[in-house]
């Protein structure tokens, strides 16, 4: 499994909501994903994030 950083895994999940939340709740979101991140660490995150390794692929392609 490749090493993602904690904020490649954050804008990962945050990614799924860019076009359904403002700009206010996706601020606030990534605020509560960071502290999930700190709390949980990375693989719980990627575990309650949903953050399986298809999700990851299509977010990379997204990028390109």
């Amino acid at each position: 499994m490749a090493e993602y950083t904690r904020e490649f895994l954050v804008d990962a999940y945050l990614w799924r909501f860019l076009k359904a939340l403002s700009i206010e709740k996706l601020v606030k979101l990534e605020q509560d994903a960071y502290h999930d991140y700190d709390k949980y660490g990375k693989e719980k995150f990627r575990q309650y994030a949903s953050l399986d390794s298809e999700y990851i692929k299509r977010y990379k392609e997204s990028l390109k």
